[in-house]
């Protein structure tokens, strides 16, 4: 009876085991300046308050699902013909597949769930400029990447979104919770746009913002802070070298 029953635990925490390292070993999808994630849906952000085209015409050049533009903004009657935001637009299977042919791809990398990755993807122009420490008679909180204006802001890892909006000096900042990896928290600061909302679930490698200069701030940069219990951490202790940046793979539309 024991016996059997061991055998029976022992299968079960075998093949948990097994899931859990084919999670831990799967590829981490990034967003980028063409593909770009919300709800389990690909397709991109646009800003309504520049963009040229109606949302009509939107729409129809990316193949998106007129109800799943509505759903994923929570659109309003009076939106539908001037939206003055941003809204996502998820690409139709037509268009994605287009964007290959163009060689526009997903971005892909190899993290561990319990890792973090950068919030910006480094290049040429992006560059840290402040470290945690003493700063002006004060504690500077986190690190202070330079990056343009309206870059992408990643999440770091999994989790949800505690806060998303006006937050003092921090500007338009985006506060993750991340239950699976020891109840860290990162923060992302003085971002021109936020796109998620508190509750949000979110994906490591998922769009959250677009950087800015918002809040207390001399110049476009994305500050980034981890934190344990309001504990302020040195984030470059748990993420590679800046200066490698994120070592990443094109991946097909057709890969999930």
């Amino acid at each position: 009876m024991f016996s059997v029953l061991g055998a029976i635990l022992l299968v079960v925490s075998v093949s948990a085991f097994a899931a859990y390292q084919k999670k831990r070993n799967e590829p981490v999808y990034l967003d980028n300046h063409v593909f770009q994630r919300y709800q389990n849906y690909w397709g991109v952000w646009i800003n309504f308050k520049t963009e040229r085209k109606t949302l009509e015409e939107k729409v129809a050049e990316l193949g998106s699902d007129w109800e799943d533009v509505i759903a994923l903004n929570a659109l309003s009657e009076k939106e539908k013909n001037a939206p003055k935001r941003f809204l996502f637009l998820p690409y139709g299977a037509e268009y994605a597949e287009s964007l290959e042919k163009q060689g526009q791809f997903r971005e892909a990398i190899e993290s561990q769930i319990d890792q973090f990755i950068w919030p910006v993807l480094p290049n040429s122009r992006t560059k840290i400029t402040s470290r945690i420490g003493r700063r002006w008679n004060s504690l500077h909180t986190g690190v202070d990447i330079a990056i343009p204006r309206e870059s992408i802001v990643l999440a770091a890892a999994d989790g949800v979104v505690e806060i998303a909006g006006r937050s003092g000096d921090y500007g338009n900042t985006v506060k993750i919770y991340h239950n699976e990896m020891n109840h860290f928290h990162t923060v992302y600061g003085h971002n021109t746009e936020v796109l998620v909302k508190a509750g949000d679930i979110v994906k490591k490698g998922q769009i959250i913002a677009f950087s800015g200069n918002t809040g207390k701030s001399t110049g476009p940069h994305v500050h980034f802070e981890v934190r344990y219990h309001n504990v302020y951490l040195n984030p470059e202790n748990f993420l590679s070298p800046f200066e490698e940046g994120l070592n990443t793979s094109a991946v097909s539309v057709a890969k999930n």
